[in-house]
């Protein structure tokens, strides 16, 4: 019901709403490599946490499994892998340790893939001195450039007092959007930002006690703040936007100078802070969230501010940035098949190859760039030196 009332009061509004695209199982399910995913029960807990009934698509429950049953895959548990190894203009293995009794191994490696999340990804390509690390004073430098983020993913909360929704049941990608305010699909006239960004709105269930929404004016506590809590956990709901967030020289990731890990070496640091372009594109992607959600019959809707400076919460953990592929490596650090340009034995996969980050979410791209990356691999070890684009 209340994706139907999105989509009816998006097409009042002449917008064009859509369900978004996801893939959940709906029935108990062996793939084509024999692996058992089980029927998604809907229970609201996707977005944050594992799935206690096996029904989601992670490597956990298909690729491991899988690479387990070739007889050619270890999976080595609590080990850190602290350095890259190199020879050269090649790398020769990693460095790791056992977290559980601290002894540190050398692993030699033919191939040596970065899979370990950006801001690990950056950080030991910075730990291993390979590349040239960013510098903002002089704009030169690859390694931990171009950071970006859906920071702050905001829009509006309505609140219906005519209306009840189910708001416990959800998944982790349940939801409808448009793209007419998205990239250049709406005219720029007089709004003074470039680009734009998705209006969606997720049912992911509201989980007990993390999600407590209540009208603005109602005690923090008390007798009158349990009511409502009761009353609006299921007439409540959010239309969000999330926009595209560009790179400015100004956002880098870097190692502290100060603060080090149990081991002695520099935790990464993230510098980032809002640019006046983003709120401007903020205030005007605010306003169609509240604009759909009066539409929709909201009783009372909420616009979600932006405060003025970063907080330090990187909403949703879409980060991207900081190894970006290029066309040559003087202004980046991988080609297109995620290989570093310096060092051609040596691929960083992930979102850290994104020199731009636009409002849609990261996961397809990524896992396209990271099929094309293991076909660089495969290519690699056949013939050597630096893949090229097929002529």
């Amino acid at each position: 019901p209340a994706m139907k009332l999105f989509h009816e009061a998006a097409e009042e509004l002449g917008c064009h709403p859509y369900r978004v695209p996801t893939g959940n199982v709906t029935e108990n399910y062996t793939n084509p490599d024999g692996e058992q995913l089980n029927a998604c029960q809907y229970c609201a807990f996707c977005g944050n946490y594992g799935c206690e009934y096996g029904a989601k698509s992670d490597p956990i429950v298909t690729v491991i499994p899988t690479a387990q049953k070739t007889g050619k895959f270890e999976l080595r548990t609590h080990s850190l892998v602290t350095r890259i190894l190199t020879d050269g203009k090649k790398v020769t293995g990693v460095r790791y340790r056992d977290v559980r009794t601290g002894e540190e191994f050398d692993q030699p490696a033919d191939v040596v893939a970065l899979t370990s999340y950006i801001f690990n990804n950056v950080r030991l390509l910075l730990l291993s001195n390979i590349g040239e690390p960013y510098n903002p004073a002089t704009g030169k430098g690859i390694i931990g450039r171009n950071y970006t983020d859906h920071h702050t993913i905001l829009g509006a909360t309505g609140y219906f007092d005519d209306k009840k929704f189910n708001s416990f049941i959800g998944t982790g990608a349940w939801g409808s959007a448009y793209n007419d305010f998205n990239a250049d699909n709406f005219d720029h006239s007089g709004l003074d930002f470039i680009h734009g960004g998705q209006i969606e709105m997720h049912l992911m269930g509201n989980e007990p006690i993390a999600n407590n929404p209540v009208p603005p004016g109602t005690p923090s506590w008390g007798k009158e703040f349990k009511e409502k809590s009761l009353h609006y956990y299921h007439r409540t709901l959010s239309v969000v936007s999330q926009r595209a967030f560009l790179p400015y020289k100004e956002n880098y990731l870097s190692l502290d100078p100060m603060y080090k890990d149990e081991n002695g070496d520099p935790l990464l640091r993230v510098t980032f802070d809002y640019d006046e372009m983003d709120f401007k594109r903020q205030e005007f992607l605010s306003k169609k969230c509240v604009e759909l959600l009066e539409t929709m019959g909201a009783t009372t809707v909420v616009a979600h501010p932006m405060a003025e400076h970063f907080g330090g919460r990187f909403t949703f953990q879409h980060d991207a940035g900081g190894a970006i592929m290029g066309s040559n490596p003087a202004e980046s650090a991988v080609n297109n098949y995620l290989q570093m340009w310096d060092y051609e034995n040596l691929f960083v996969c992930g979102a850290s190859a994104f020199p731009h980050f636009g409002p849609t979410n990261p996961t397809p791209t990524m896992a396209a760039l990271t099929y094309r990356a293991a076909e660089g691999m495969i290519q690699y070890l056949k013939e050597g030196g630096l893949l090229v684009e097929p002529k």
